[in-house]
């Protein structure tokens, strides 16, 4: 899991999805005997905002949730013979779900990737919201490849899932798997997942505060300093896949880049405060 959003502790959580989302499924995880991570993103920070990531062997720049390559990538170092991503406006829902099924897909050696069918959008794509990886050379490598290639969805929604859906579903049918199962609403009390997504973003947090309620369990994000990770530099991550430094173009470039969508979200704001 991650976010360039930190977790806030204490009466905060109860104001910031990702936070609320992180001890939900922190406490999942520790249900199912899993290590949980939540990787903070380290972006470079300027006057007016920050610096987008940025793939420097394309010349491109990504949108915020590409990043997760490099979150699972790092998992992956870390010697997991599986990795699971969810986003942080994703949860595991129902937390007496049985996931043997799931994981028992793996015992196919030939399977490298799961996730969950994009429905209502889609009924032959997956979400990238949620997926579970072989921790092998065919997964480093398409991700590796998927960071530093050309993509046409590099700042096209929906960005790094569009990508991922047109290179893996190239693969022999062994080789993935799509969960046919909802995720996007909920829609039965033993739902294992729920997607609250972008076009659903003003219900995050009343709806994750409704999983505590339900729950009679405070909205409070608990052992922060051994899962939240704070020193994924994304710029470091692209020089190590791109194997070259920033030339000064670039900086220029991002500085450009960065004070333009600065502006852009200015005057939305402003447009909104008048409607």
């Amino acid at each position: 899991m991650g976010d360039d959003r930190p977790v806030r502790e204490g009466a905060e959580t109860a104001r910031s999805y990702p936070s609320l989302a992180y001890e939900i499924n922190r406490r999942f995880c520790a249900l199912q005997n899993w290590d949980f991570r939540y990787e903070c993103y380290e972006l470079r920070s300027r006057p007016w905002g920050k610096w987008a990531a940025y793939a420097r062997s394309p010349k491109q720049h990504r949108a915020a949730s590409w990043v997760k390559v490099f979150a699972v990538l790092r998992a992956m170092e870390l010697g997991y013979e599986f990795v699971i991503w969810i986003d942080s406006d994703c949860i595991f829902y129902d937390h007496s779900a049985d996931w043997s099924d799931i994981m028992g897909s793996f015992n196919n050696p030939e399977l490298q990737f799961l996730s969950w069918v994009d429905r209502p959008f889609y009924q032959d794509q997956f979400c990238a919201g949620f997926f579970i990886v072989r921790s092998s050379e065919v997964i480093q490598r398409l991700l590796r490849e998927l960071w530093t290639q050309p993509s046409e969805y590099s700042w096209k929604h929906v960005y790094e899932q569009s990508e991922l859906n047109s290179r893996i579903k190239r693969w022999s049918p062994a080789a993935y798997s799509i969960v046919d199962e909802p995720m996007f609403r909920l829609e039965a009390k033993d739902q294992r997942l729920l997607h609250l997504a972008s076009f659903d973003h003003h219900k995050r947090v009343p709806g994750f505060l409704d999983w505590f309620d339900q729950r009679s369990i405070l909205p409070e994000a608990l052992e922060v300093q051994n899962h939240v990770h704070t020193d994924l530099s994304v710029d470091q991550w692209d020089q190590k896949l791109s194997g070259r430094a920033l030339t000064w173009l670039e900086r220029f470039r991002r500085d450009a880049w960065s004070l333009r969508q600065a502006i852009r979200r200015f005057a939305k704001r402003m447009l909104n405060g008048l409607t």
